[in-house]
């Protein structure tokens, strides 16, 4: 077994038993959720770690126990492979990099469709779009990874340029990645959602993608160089751009995601630059 073979092995089993970990106690209570109506016929219980649907499938409790465990281990394993770079060149990374996302969004619908959860067609169109929102983050988190460490092998050969006026420079490549979280991805679960029941955007979005976003975000453009001025107010102005636009959607009140995501990427920026300062010992 080569080197690359044990490393793809071990990702593989350190991602299944994570998606073990994860999804056992979140499955349990979204079969519990998703089956709330059988109340009445009396088989709602509290944690339903089984899947109802895929049981009656199955004809047998332990074979569609074992089944959905393995739907698990499948989908942690396909995030644990996601962790390893697919490519060294570009072309192939992009090839290869598509073919891992439509093996992941196969995988989903299958887990989805047999335990259940897609009710219908729109309901699995959101979880897809949601997969392709993670994935699209992802990507561009990893991209500025790679830019990030280009600029640390420049600085080592002395190539690196000098600091620009408010690091504007050194900001840019984080913009595509805030303009996907601040702007593209809470208007597409606006879309998705119901103007009844908003979840995604008005419970998902504000109080877990939009904060944990910027904040990890702010933290590692900090850390790579110091305290970066104007990324907050980045963030801050796209939100701006979404109020409007959201509008168009819902009567939804949005103003509260302005002080969300500006005071959470500021908190990100000073963390970031704390951390930097403290490691450089200056």
């Amino acid at each position: 077994m080569t080197r690359r073979q044990k490393q793809w092995l071990a990702r593989i089993l350190a991602g299944g038993l994570v998606g073990l970990a994860v999804l056992i106690p979140l499955g349990g209570l979204f079969n519990d959720l998703v089956n709330g109506g059988l109340i009445a016929m009396g088989f709602h219980t509290p944690f339903q770690l089984v899947s109802y649907d895929l049981e009656r499938l199955t004809g047998s409790h332990t074979l569609a126990l074992a089944v959905q465990l393995l739907l698990y281990f499948a989908l942690g394993a396909a995030a644990g492979v996601a962790t390893l770079p697919f490519a060294d060149s570009g072309p192939s990374l992009v090839r290869r990099s598509l073919c891992h996302f439509a093996a992941t969004a196969a995988l989903l619908t299958l887990t989805c469709t047999l335990l259940g959860w897609a009710w219908s067609w729109g309901a699995m169109a959101v979880y897809l779009v949601l997969l392709a929102a993670v994935y699209a983050l992802i990507w561009l988190g990893r991209w500025v990874g790679w830019y990030a460490e280009a600029e640390v092998i420049r600085e080592k050969l002395g190539l690196a340029p000098a600091p620009s006026p408010l690091k504007w420079r050194e900001t840019l490549p984080y913009l595509p990645f805030a303009a996907l979280l601040c702007l593209i991805l809470p208007l597409a679960l606006r879309l998705l959602d119901p103007a009844d029941v908003p979840l995604l955007s008005g419970m998902l979005y504000p109080w877990l993608l939009l904060p944990v976003g910027t904040l990890c975000s702010a933290f590692s453009l900090a850390r790579r160089h110091g305290f970066c001025p104007l990324y907050p107010p980045a963030c801050a102005l796209l939100l701006l751009v979404f109020l409007p636009l959201a509008r168009l959607c819902s009567n939804m009140s949005d103003w509260p995601l302005l002080p969300i995501g500006f005071c959470f990427s500021l908190l990100g920026a000073v963390l970031g630059a704390t951390v930097r300062r403290e490691r450089s010992g200056y």
